[in-house]
């Protein structure tokens, strides 16, 4: 499962604003085993500056939190109005703002198949934002029922149509999956609720993973592999709404 970098840097960044945490705990928390990451197009610097220039750049202009969003096509909730930040949110799925500046993340990645591989990501500033839309993202409680109802109403279709059975290797993977399942790396302090529906969401999103890598599920039928898929997207809507709740919370 990719890591959604804007929600680690969302939720660090918060946290150290408010001093809960140092810069040094949130670099090893948001880059993980990426390389260093840098920041291009910040207000006032030239070129590629460390993440600690946009972070500062926010303390500076009062900022107390960071927000998360995580859009789609059909769903661009927490975007500021049109703008060169919420085309590039939309495009990759994830960025992370507050007042009028906001950073998305450019990912690449170097290496081969059969060697080791580097990840590379340039957070691309955006400024002069458009006032994001008051409304606030989802609570802990309503997406953690709508996960629940989600999950549930996939199971029961999945069954319906005998579209849940996945190659042994898939399945194999599931079970250390259960097996290895921890906590995420979220700041000391931070609501356990939330910490509990980011580490269910996060499972859940590799899970789905694996289903989109398994496509079109084997021995299954062409029309059975297409009702999996549409019994799983709802699925995979609670599981954003879920993340943007944690995050945010």
């Amino acid at each position: 499962m990719s890591p959604v970098r804007s929600g680690l840097l969302g939720v660090w960044g918060t946290a150290w604003l408010a001093n809960r945490v140092g810069y040094d705990e949130l670099v090893e928390r948001v880059t993980r085993h990426d390389e260093p990451h840098r920041v291009t197009g910040l207000p006032g610097a030239s070129g590629e500056v460390p993440l600690l220039w946009a972070l500062s750049a926010w303390r500076d202009r009062g900022v107390g939190s960071l927000r998360v969003v995580l859009p789609v096509p059909g769903d661009p909730r927490g975007l500021p109005g049109p703008g060169p930040f919420s085309v590039a949110a939309m495009e990759v799925g994830e960025g992370v703002l507050a007042g009028a500046l906001g950073l998305v993340p450019v990912v690449s990645r170097h290496g081969s198949a059969v060697g080791s591989v580097t990840v590379r990501v340039r957070w691309q500033a955006y400024h002069d934002l458009p006032p994001a839309p008051a409304s606030p993202p989802p609570s802990l409680p309503d997406a953690e029922r709508e996960l629940t109802e989600a999950l549930r109403a996939a199971a029961r279709e999945l069954a319906t149509v005998d579209a849940a059975s996945w190659r042994s290797e898939v399945a194999d993977e599931v079970s250390r999956l259960r097996r290895r399942a921890t906590a995420p790396a979220l700041p000391a302090g931070h609501d356990p609720r939330a910490v509990r529906l980011l580490a269910q969401a996060d499972r859940l999103a590799t899970v789905l993973d694996l289903a989109a890598a398994d496509a079109p599920g084997g021995a299954l039928t062409g029309r059975a592999a297409q009702a999996r898929t549409d019994a799983l997207r709802p699925l995979w809507t609670a599981v954003r709404q879920a993340r943007i709740a944690a995050y945010n919370a």
